[in-house]
């Protein structure tokens, strides 16, 4: 009894740790996603040392399964493109919860167009690297869950099956979850800055590097700080400026100045689930 009663202890405790280990993965990716394939890649803001860029491309392949230039070809045509006809995934048009589910379908959708990825992202061929690895995405991935499943095996009681593959779908989940939450409930209420549909919302900048403050996003596309005014946080930013200072990113674009004087300030907003809006003072 006390022995049975000691194995489940043991193999709550690795199965909680294999949750845990998941979600910091889901961060290491979400963090990858807004610095390299978003403020790098796709609004060209800021510059990031080759060593640095080849393990951020690693860390797409194996953490996301996501090619960086079908990422940024859709997310571009997202802002040619923002809540109108046109748009690959936005609640407008699509549904709010139809782009809180299926976001991903969306973003699959838009980046089997070809002519998507002509149009938006020319400036990113495919590379020898591509071609002969990083694009296939499921490899990557796989590859991540193998890994996985070899260390909870080597570092804990079991053979590391279960709690491998525990920790590869929190992974996915929670990364699924959090793109989902920024197209989804970031284009549908928070509060405005700016005269734009997107919205701010200040908890979901805190659980994905800054990309919940997603009004100010669509207000400066180029700015590599997504936070405007003191009251707001983009986690990214001291990680970025920690970057610089190794030597290993350079920030190309204007971040603190033309925030107050932008010709779409307007008084901070609140939007409501039903569309209603309050002029805060």
């Amino acid at each position: 009894m006390e022995v049975s009663v000691l194995v489940w202890r043991r193999s709550y405790v690795e199965y909680l740790v294999a949750v845990f280990v998941g979600l910091g993965l889901s961060q290491l990716a979400t963090l990858i996603t807004t610095v390299y394939l978003h403020r790098v890649l796709s609004h060209r803001s800021i510059r990031l040392h080759p060593a640095l860029t080849m393990a951020m491309r690693f860390g797409t392949w194996m953490l996301t399964s996501i090619s960086p230039r079908e990422w940024v070809a859709v997310h571009r045509k997202h802002h040619n493109f923002s809540d109108v006809e046109g748009d690959p995934h936005s609640p407008h048009i699509e549904g709010y919860w139809q782009i809180m589910i299926g976001n991903v379908y969306y973003y699959r959708r838009e980046a089997m167009v070809d002519d998507t990825l002509q149009k938006y992202a020319s400036d990113l061929p495919f590379d020898r690297l591509d071609k002969a690895l990083l694009r296939r995405g499921t490899l990557g991935f796989s590859l991540t869950g193998v890994a996985l499943v070899v260390l909870f095996g080597v570092f804990g009681p079991g053979w590391g099956i279960g709690p491998g593959l525990v920790a590869l779908t929190t992974l996915a989940v929670v990364y699924l979850l959090l793109n989902a939450a920024i197209n989804g409930a970031g284009h549908t209420f928070g509060y405005k800055s700016f005269e734009n549909d997107a919205t701010n919302l200040k908890l979901l900048a805190l659980v994905t590097f800054g990309e919940g403050l997603h009004n100010n996003h669509h207000a400066r596309p180029a700015s590599a700080k997504l936070a405007a005014f003191k009251d707001e946080f983009d986690p990214a930013w001291p990680v970025i400026r920690l970057l610089e200072k190794l030597h290993l990113a350079e920030v190309l674009t204007k971040v603190d100045e033309g925030w107050d004087d932008h010709r779409r300030r307007i008084p901070r907003t609140t939007v409501s689930p039903m569309g209603n809006k309050t002029v805060q003072d």
